[in-house]
């Protein structure tokens, strides 16, 4: 049976909320989700294109970057039409829980490389996956939400050298190199929380502080379960021929891949340190039990002597020695006085206060 990409498309377009992050997407004004440069050489500079624009600027093949911000089933048919990209490619741009990969259908690398937004208001990390396909003619990514990665990235190309300039590749190694620092910041924000938690279980002060370490490792853990991934996909693009990518290129990549290396000896030295923080915190739990123990034992330990005490001149007997006596009382307040300060000393000489 003879396989027709478009159709396919226009049934995948209905499912493709079921791929998106949860929460609320805002809608994007139409001329905000296309964004679309290319670089002329002759004149040295780099063009906005409108989307009608693309098929002639193609033929003309000049180096060409398109972005898509929430791609739709009709983005997709209207990709498989102008570029003529692989199904299976098309339909990961509407799922955003595809692991990290690269994969080669003819001419076109095409790429899925989760990123993360800093949300300094959040104490959560959501990753969005940011898909390539590169050839050496054009650039062409789509992310189902904003990107502050590529806002950068489309903010530089306002300059008359742009990353474009250097190369489609050039600007693939610039998008995964900003997604990888949007990792180092908040692994800096990582960094400040395990300040703050050590603070707090070392400090006189320590509250909700087991909430917290276990709201930071799960950060860590979900940070771990992205990277992981990355550094696989990034080992293959250093280390396989893709002829998409040139030497000097696949060079800088090495260096990202050195950071994703770097990324997951924090991540896990900080894994280290939040258990080591729990241990210590809750060895201060049971330090703190044990001394309030401790405390009650020698109140029960003083009272006992003296309760008994108490409890002999309180028996129902007329002759008891000293009970009619005027200074009788003031004598057991003495004696018992002095017994307590003898078994306070007695606590103190054998270093149990």
């Amino acid at each position: 049976m003879d396989y027709h990409p478009t159709s396919w498309y226009k049934r995948a377009g209905s499912r493709e909320s079921k791929g998106r992050p949860e929460g609320k997407v805002r809608p994007v004004a139409e001329e905000d989700r296309l964004f679309c440069v290319a670089w002329l050489e002759a004149e040295r500079k780099t063009v906005q294109v409108q989307r009608e624009e693309v098929s002639s600027y193609l033929e003309k093949g000049v180096p060409l970057w398109l972005d898509i911000l929430a791609p739709t089933g009709e983005d997709t048919e209207w990709l498989d039409e102008n570029f003529g990209f692989h199904p299976l490619a098309l339909s990961d741009l509407l799922n955003n829980q595809v692991r990290p990969k690269q994969e080669s259908y003819g001419d076109v690398l095409f790429t899925v490389f989760g990123a993360v937004n800093l949300k300094p208001d959040e104490n959560r990390t959501d990753t969005i996956n940011l898909n390539l396909f590169l050839t050496p003619a054009y650039l062409v990514t789509t992310h189902l939400k904003p990107l502050n990665t590529v806002q950068a990235a489309k903010e530089t190309m306002r300059g008359k050298h742009g990353p474009l300039s250097k190369g489609t590749d050039f600007l693939y190694y610039t998008l995964l190199d900003g997604v990888i620092d949007r990792y180092l910041d908040v692994l800096e924000e990582v960094a400040e929380e395990v300040e703050a938690i050590e603070s707090e279980v070392f400090g006189e002060k320590s509250t909700d502080v087991q909430r917290r370490i276990f709201s930071t490792r799960s950060r860590l853990a979900n940070m771990r379960r992205s990277i992981g991934p990355k550094r696989e996909a990034l080992r293959d693009l250093v280390y396989e021929e893709f002829p998409q990518i040139k030497a000097a290129t696949r060079t800088l990549l090495r260096d990202v891949l050195d950071h994703v290396q770097h990324i997951s000896d924090r991540l896990e030295a900080y894994r280290e340190v939040l258990n080591g923080l729990m241990e210590a915190y809750m060895v201060q739990i049971s330090n703190r039990m044990n001394e309030v123990i401790k405390l009650l034992s020698i109140i029960s330990t003083i009272m006992l002597p003296l309760s008994f005490v108490t409890g002999i001149f309180g028996m129902n007997f007329e002759a008891i020695p000293g009970l009619q006596s005027e200074i009788g009382f003031w004598a057991v307040m003495a004696f018992m006085g002095i017994l307590t300060g003898w078994m306070l000393w007695l606590f103190k000489r054998k270093k149990i206060l």
